[in-house]
């Protein structure tokens, strides 16, 4: 393991995701991100991690449904206290979850001891909806599973979703078919993703009073940055905040 306990610790100034995702870290309390909807949440997770660390904060990474275990990163088995506080003093970040011993993937810590992790950073990143990789979801009855004491919730979509059919690029693609009143064979459009990221039914639910992001990935595959700027000006007619880029790339922009 690196001294950082990651493998990708340079930031470019001019393109801070914290800062176009307007996430305000100069407070003193403890501020508790969610994330939801499609592919991507985790590497904008440690993404931000990279930077919030890089601007001296503490930060801890957890979950409330499943994420893949990263094995070469600081990790505190079902929120160790000990090995959370040595991680911290270490790397600036850790880790925090309980360990599905079946799949191996990292899974939801009991309720008291999550809350409880807003006692020793900064910055709590909560992985709160899952997507199996998809770009593109609606969420069931049941998702997301964003704690109550969240402050802000950012939604992902992968712009990889443009023009291909629902069944290919949705998961749980039934339930995103029946949303938008479509077939798995039809297409999705910008104005699927416009419909499904303000929808209250859709990337939308659960944020209730909260502040709200949404985070186009994958901008990088489109011929031309006019779709995922139009999404956004059109999302800012709604009153949401959102930002386009590419996380492989470390680019993320939004239209002024």
């Amino acid at each position: 393991m690196s001294d950082s306990g990651s493998e990708n610790t340079a930031v470019a100034g001019n393109d801070r995701f914290y800062k176009k995702l307007t996430i305000n870290i100069q407070n003193g309390n403890c501020t508790v991100i969610a994330f939801t909807g499609g592919g991507g949440k985790t590497s904008l997770i440690f993404r931000l991690t990279d930077e919030l660390t890089a601007a001296g904060k503490k930060v801890i990474v957890t979950t409330t449904t499943h994420m893949a275990a990263e094995p070469e990163r600081p990790f505190a088995e079902n929120g160790s206290t000990r090995q959370i506080k040595k991680n911290l003093e270490q790397y600036g970040y850790t880790l925090a979850a309980c360990v599905d011993k079946e799949s191996g993937k990292l899974c939801g810590l009991p309720e008291n001891i999550l809350e409880s992790l807003t006692d020793f950073c900064n910055v709590l990143l909560i992985e709160a909806d899952g997507s199996r990789g998809f770009p593109l979801k609606v969420p069931e009855a049941w998702e997301p599973v964003i704690p109550e004491f969240t402050d802000i919730v950012i939604g992902v979509i992968g712009l990889d979703s443009l023009w291909k059919p629902i069944g290919e690029i949705a998961h749980r693609s039934g339930q995103t078919a029946r949303f938008l009143r479509k077939t798995l064979r039809d297409t999705a459009t910008a104005e699927d993703l416009i419909k499904i990221t303000c929808s209250r039914e859709g990337l939308r639910k659960g944020t209730e009073n909260r502040a709200y992001r949404v985070y186009l990935n994958k901008a990088d595959v489109l011929a031309s940055p006019e779709p995922a700027k139009e999404i956004c000006r059109k999302l800012r007619e709604h009153g949401i905040r959102a930002a386009y880029g590419s996380l492989k790339a470390g680019k993320i922009w939004h239209p002024e």
